[in-house]
């Protein structure tokens, strides 16, 4: 029986409508998505009558509502339908994520049937990072481009994402993949002025491949990361074969994780023994590794290569190992939060790829250490071993 059950119905598209005129600030991109910090400029505090498509004897207008989106509660999801749809009026802490024109991502109405009916219930309230369905306007996407596009020529976008932009954008000299709706997420911003910061990892694979070989020595993680760096060296290109080992973040031994967060933290916040003790205690503490590493073996007990690639429970579980850590540290607390579960679909040749990289895996010896090659992790007392 299907371990994974979707308990939410089809998301009816009458959801809020973002206004045209939103000030948008670039905060940050990944492969798929762009985060764009959001205000409303002053002459628009009054909602646009777009929000509320019909009105009867007992709705106001528009202009007399005052309702603000609260996206922190229940794992972020709200009711937001028809007449009913919440008016959002105070942006302060939300971000805005926009999808870029990948083949291999899924639209946000999908991802968002996704994410409400098979990712939310398997987390209890305050384990991930709230967020809510918007509908889009092209124009604050046109808006949003031509901002992307003058960071290209301002040298400040990134090398490696620039040439792709947002999908949505009606124009045709931009590239053409429809998208009608965004996401609003919890704003997990430090306020630095009062000494907190924000941590991002990945744990990716707190479980062993089940189709790695019964002799192996590394991780599904630290092997891919090896080979990574393999390939990286050969084209001369910067790369690093150090980095966070998963096996050590859930081992339940306080020495293997406190060599994990110092991974996290990096220099110089790493040398701070009692931030490494803080940190540490709070994500062993936290539900979300524990939940994680349950998850991904129950969903994917045969592995990469006897998996049925088209199944929900592989496509969750492959989510869920490329879901996002948000630590937001402060002087008095650790808080943790679970985002960015881009859905995994195995199309556009990503199947494939999984594939591809377990043969490679297995094959040059990556998973027992046997990989061909003079590396620096050959050195004496430098040999990558992980241990359950």
């Amino acid at each position: 029986m299907s371990t994974v059950q979707a308990t939410g119905s089809h998301v009816d598209p009458r959801v809020p409508v973002l206004p045209d005129g939103l000030a948008l600030k670039y905060v940050a991109e990944g492969a798929a998505n762009v985060i764009w910090r959001i205000s409303l400029p002053d002459e628009q505090l009054t909602p646009p009558p777009t929000v509320i498509e019909e009105y009867s004897e007992t709705t106001p207008p528009p202009s007399d509502i005052d309702i603000d989106l609260d996206i922190g509660k229940e794992n972020g999801t709200v009711t937001a339908n028809g007449a009913n749809a919440p008016i959002i009026t105070d942006y302060s802490h939300l971000l805005l994520r926009l999808r870029k024109c990948l083949p291999s991502s899924e639209s946000n109405l999908l991802a968002y049937e996704y994410l409400s009916s098979v990712i939310m219930p398997l987390f209890p309230p305050g384990v991930m990072v709230g967020q809510e369905l918007v509908k889009l306007p092209p124009a604050l996407v046109v808006r949003a481009n031509d901002t992307l596009h003058h960071l290209e020529r301002s040298g400040v976008r990134p090398s490696h994402r620039q040439q792709l932009y947002l999908a949505g954008d009606p124009r045709p000299t931009e590239q053409q993949m429809d998208e009608g709706y965004a996401f609003l997420l919890e704003d997990m911003t430090p306020d630095t002025s009062v000494g907190e910061f924000l941590l991002e990892f990945k744990a990716k694979w707190l479980v062993q491949s089940p189709s790695a070989p019964e002799n192996w020595n590394r991780c599904r993680t630290c092997a891919l990361r090896l080979r990574k760096y393999n390939k990286a060296i050969k084209k001369g290109k910067h790369a690093e074969w150090r980095g966070l080992c998963p096996f050590d973040l859930v081992s339940k031994d306080p020495k293997r994780a406190k060599n994990a967060v110092r991974r996290i933290l990096q220099h110089p916040r790493s040398e701070d023994e009692k931030l490494v003790e803080r940190v540490t205690t709070a994500l062993m503490n936290s539900p979300q590794l524990s939940i994680l590493k349950e998850l991904q073996a129950s969903l994917d007990p045969k592995g990469i290569l006897k998996a049925d690639h088209k199944s929900k429970e592989f496509l969750t579980a492959m989510t869920l190992r490329d879901c996002t850590f948000y630590v937001k540290v402060s002087p008095t607390e650790v808080q943790a939060r679970l985002g960015d579960f881009d859905v995994k679909s195995g199309e556009a040749g990503k199947s494939e790829y999984w594939i591809r990289n377990e043969h490679e895996l297995i094959g040059e010896g990556w998973y027992t250490g046997t990989e061909y090659g003079d590396h620096p992790w050959k050195a004496e007392g430098l040999e990558v071993v992980c241990r359950v």
